[in-house]
C-alpha cells in the first residue's frame, strides 16, 4: 500500500509547479483503493491533460501497481 501511496506522490508532483500543494488521500474498501488527487487551484489542467489522456495513464499505471498486491486501484481527481 506505501509503495502505491509514494508511486502515485511522485507521478503527481513531477506534472505540478507548487509541489507543496499536492494532497493525496485514500480509502480502502474490500479489496479496492481509492485515491483522491488534490492540486492547486490552477493546476488540474496538467494532471487531467488533453482529452483526459494523462489523467487516464496516471490511473492505468497505478491499477498496473495494485495488481501485485491483488488490489483494485481507482483515481479520482478532485477540485
Amino acid at each position: 500500500m506505501e509503495n502505491l501511496e509514494n508511486l502515485i506522490n511522485y507521478i503527481v508532483k513531477e506534472l505540478v509547479e507548487t509541489k507543496e500543494k499536492v494532497n493525496i488521500t485514500y480509502e480502502i474498501l474490500d479489496s479496492t483503493v481509492t485515491f483522491k488527487v488534490m492540486v492547486e487551484k490552477g493546476e488540474m489542467g496538467k494532471i487531467i491533460g488533453k482529452n483526459g489522456l494523462t489523467a487516464n495513464a496516471i490511473r492505468g499505471v497505478m491499477q498496473a501497481a495494485g495488481v501485485k498486491d491483488k488490489l483494485n486501484v481507482n483515481v479520482e481527481f478532485l477540485d
